[in-house]
């Protein structure tokens, strides 16, 4: 059995959002008759991904908030959480190291969303998509003020990108219990210690098909996607990743972009 993998923004998704549902659904009755699994890997949170491929999740396996979330198809998902002492820490971390984000600082429980207020703000069309999605986005002024644990907290250095890199480095650097990730554009994604697409990968590959081996195909474009690159029998990276990945040795390319559906006719080149 195969695991055949594919990341979403500048990968499998249009500059747009948008995606083709009609290949889409063409490489899906392909993988079904191998035997095979199609599975979106995804910063993205769960309750997003089911909104955009709604019609399409009951044949998709999801590990979403790049590997807090592991969801089967048929299955519960399982979440891997920030505790709320973590989320303090976090906050103090955040707020005493500077500069702040500049692009939003969010983060979301099954039902909410929540921006801190001080931290800039989000896009106007991702505020727009997010309120429709969750209801009534919840100002806070701290992550203290979240009712729960997180799978993930978002922040986005929008002015000064660089700002969002060096703040992951120096994340991971602390002696906080997490794990920082970035998909580019100052975009930083804080996740429990230990969590990434590779691990969450593994752990799916055991709920669908236990006992047994099987063999990863992954594509992606980001930083966020190395470690399942390099986990999987094969990575693809897409010709408009990032320099890093593209001067990997051991990844294959996709010929065509995000934009013209490299990933779904990558996948159907192989039948």
């Amino acid at each position: 059995m195969k695991l055949i993998i594919t990341d979403l923004d500048g990968t499998l998704l249009h500059d747009d959002k948008q995606f083709n549902g009609a290949l889409l659904d063409q490489v899906l009755q392909q993988l079904d008759q191998a035997g095979d699994h199609f599975v979106i890997a995804t910063g993205r949170e769960l309750k997003w991904v089911q909104k955009v491929f709604k019609g399409f999740t009951d044949r998709i396996d999801i590990v979403a908030s790049n590997g807090a979330v592991v969801k089967p198809v048929g299955q519960p998902a399982v979440k891997t959480m920030i505790s709320q002492d973590t989320l303090s820490d976090l906050q103090h971390f955040l707020t005493e190291s500077g500069p702040l984000p500049t692009g939003g600082l969010r983060t979301y429980t099954d039902s909410e969303m929540y921006l801190v207020d001080g931290m800039g703000q989000i896009e106007d069309t991702t505020y727009t998509f997010m309120q429709d999605l969750y209801g009534q986005i919840h100002q806070i002024n701290s992550l203290t003020e979240v009712p729960g644990s997180v799978t993930t907290v978002t922040g986005r250095w929008d002015v000064k990108p660089e700002d969002g890199t060096d703040m992951m480095t120096r994340l991971n650097d602390s002696e906080l219990p997490v794990f920082a990730t970035t998909s580019g554009y100052g975009t930083v994604d804080i996740l429990p210690e230990g969590v990434n697409k590779a691990v969450a990968l593994a752990q799916l590959m055991h709920r669908i098909n236990p006992g047994e081996a099987g063999q990863m195909v992954a594509f992606g474009d980001g930083m966020n996607d190395y470690e399942m690159l390099q986990a999987a029998n094969q990575g693809y990276v897409m010709p408009n990743g990032t320099t890093f990945l593209l001067e990997q040795p051991e990844f294959k390319h996709v010929t065509e972009d995000n934009n013209h559906d490299g990933v779904l006719k990558t996948i159907l080149s192989w039948a």
